[in-house]
């Protein structure tokens, strides 16, 4: 048990790394001058970062024994958890209406799938990673899927800078995604594991990458519309 632990720490790093990759271009390398960027992006970001840390240190406490550390450090998740949902549903927000009659509105309905999806399946592992905190298995599934969510913004910046258009792109994070739940749920039904929080997990993301390859059609824009309206 203690190595799946340290394998989790070191799982989330290398989201980190692949995370840092994508962002390097737009941003971290403009550090300390930034260009056109506002400072919901930078809480934004920081608030994210702080979350992978938090991904990356507390499987690493239970894997030196110190569960107790683990426990009070966990208690940042009930506040640290809704600041990043609400950071990712305002980012969005705000990315909408700075473009807003700047870009094609086909474009920026499209965009609202990743928008949608990223705070809506973050609030949703980290929902259940709170209501299953006494279930390490579930609740660490359900933690490390939060991070994964951080694959498709980062590798797929990533991937941009070797050429790859955007569309295609999100669509190869998806892949990932997907493989990696995947291999995941694997795992637990070989090892007759509980196998259906991640089964849970790789039914979110394929929804998620359904809607990604759908974000064109008229009922997509139609909903994406509405969803505007409502909120942005």
């Amino acid at each position: 048990m203690t190595k799946i632990y340290r394998n989790t720490s070191i799982f989330i790093i290398l989201v980190m790394f692949g995370i840092q990759w994508g962002f390097y271009r737009t941003y971290t390398s403009e550090f300390p001058h930034f260009i056109d960027k506002t400072a919901t992006i930078h809480i934004h970001g920081i608030v994210l970062m702080m979350w992978m840390v938090l991904l990356i240190v507390q499987p690493l406490l239970i894997s030196t024994g110190r569960a107790r550390l683990h426990r009070t450090i966990g208690k940042v998740s009930w506040v640290l958890g809704p600041l990043v949902i609400f950071m990712l549903f305002l980012v969005g927000r705000n990315s909408f209406l700075r473009h807003s009659g700047h870009a094609p509105e086909n474009e920026m309905l499209e965009d609202i799938v990743l928008d949608m999806r990223g705070w809506i399946s973050f609030a949703i592992f980290w929902a259940l990673a709170m209501i299953y905190r006494k279930n390490p298995g579930a609740h660490m599934r359900y933690m490390i899927a939060t991070g994964i969510i951080g694959i498709g913004p980062g590798v797929g910046r990533g991937l941009i800078t070797l050429g790859v258009d955007f569309g295609t792109s999100l669509t190869i994070t998806d892949a990932l995604d997907l493989v990696i739940v995947g291999a995941l749920l694997g795992y637990d039904i070989y090892k007759k594991k509980n196998y259906k929080p991640c089964l849970f997990i790789f039914i979110v993301f394929l929804i998620g990458a359904i809607l990604w390859q759908i974000r064109a059609t008229d009922a997509w824009q139609s909903f994406a519309k509405a969803y505007a309206a409502w909120f942005y």
